[in-house]
């Protein structure tokens, strides 16, 4: 079925300015009903386990089974964004609250590797000081609209910024139901996508560009799914000069760049301590806004990123690494490249 005329459901097109905030999208996670999830994590992290050598054996829900399939259904077949609330960040360790967040990620799907450092379970945390050219969730640079390898993205704040680091998250099926109303020229130049710089983390015998175009919007057995990162869009540009972005890429580019943000859009909060949220890559979009950390403490979120099962039927274009979801491991990088969007 042709983009223009494939139907979106209509719990994918919300707008930030119809949910008046936050309370729209929350799951709190009640203190009585985490008593087997918490106690489980202590145990393991009193026995030396590691969060991703655990399984749902080890880690049991209890009476948080019922909220955690709700919430599953939520990101994957509902609105695609969820704000978790509750974690006992004021009672538990780094290492505890990794169990628990680990054991919630297991029932939501199977966490991949986010860097060529091979990490299941990420620690989002600024590094420019010891490497000025880290990927974007090792930096405190503003990040633009974007989604990531694999069906979920999910984020635990263990401790906010000092300031700034405010969240956006925007509904890519909002946005491509929108230019697809005013601009369907321009959703066509969209579709057929651009070519991705991968970064440095390509395995090697895979080109540093892609060799195809990756589409920002696509369907698949009647879905439709969003896929896009401007800095690889950008980068493949500058690195290769047989990428050449015409007036209409870059018409089509800030008409997307100008939709993504727009204030009736967008949702707009900072994550506190102990909160957490659920992302449906393939129909919302998340951002960041720069970030400032305190002399004594670093801002620091924990990152899992999903493949859900059964997976979002998807192109094949939409992947940009061999082997996705996720970026293939490999052993001694580090996910570093030096470009334009480095650390000032």
């Amino acid at each position: 079925m042709d983009l223009l005329e494939i139907p979106v459901p209509t719990v994918n097109l919300w707008r930030g300015v119809d949910l008046g905030g936050t309370d729209a999208i929350v799951t709190v996670l009640p203190d009585e009903d985490l008593a087997d999830l918490e106690v489980a994590a202590g145990d393991l992290v009193a026995r030396g386990v590691d969060p991703v050598d655990a399984t749902t054996d080890d880690l049991p829900l209890g009476a948080l089974e019922p909220l955690v399939d709700e919430l599953r259904h939520e990101v994957l077949h509902g609105r695609g964004l969820a704000l978790i609330r509750g974690f006992p960040v004021d009672r538990r360790t780094v290492d505890e609250l990794g169990h628990m967040f680990w054991g919630i990620g297991l029932r939501l799907g199977t966490a991949v590797s986010q860097s060529v450092m091979g990490e299941r379970l990420g620690h989002v945390i600024n590094v420019t000081d010891v490497d000025p050219h880290a990927r974007a969730y090792r930096n405190r640079s503003e990040l633009g609209p974007h989604s990531d390898p694999g069906d979920l993205l999910s984020f635990l704040c263990i401790r906010p910024a000092e300031a700034g680091g405010v969240s956006r998250f925007v509904s890519s099926l909002a946005v491509f139901d929108e230019i697809r109303r005013v601009r369907p020229d321009l959703l066509a130049v969209l579709a057929r996508g651009f070519r991705y710089h991968r970064f440095g983390e390509q395995e090697p015998d895979d080109d540093p560009v892609t060799p195809h175009h990756v589409p920002v919007f696509s369907q698949c057995e009647g879905m439709v799914s969003g896929r896009y990162v401007p800095e690889y869009v950008q980068i493949a540009a500058d690195e290769d000069p047989t990428i050449e972005l015409t007036d209409i890429d870059h018409e089509a580019l800030d008409l997307l760049h100008a939709t993504t943000n727009r204030a009736d859009l967008v949702l707009d909060f900072t994550m506190a301590a102990g909160e957490a949220v659920v992302a449906n890559n393939y129909t919302v979009f998340h951002a960041r806004t720069a970030f400032t950390d305190s002399l004594e403490h670093r801002r620091h979120l924990l990152r899992l990123w999903l493949a859900a099962n059964p997976p979002r039927p998807v192109v094949p274009e939409t992947r940009h690494y061999t082997g996705e979801p996720g970026i293939p491991p490999q052993a001694g990088r580090t996910p570093s490249f030096a470009s334009r969007y480095d650390e000032r």
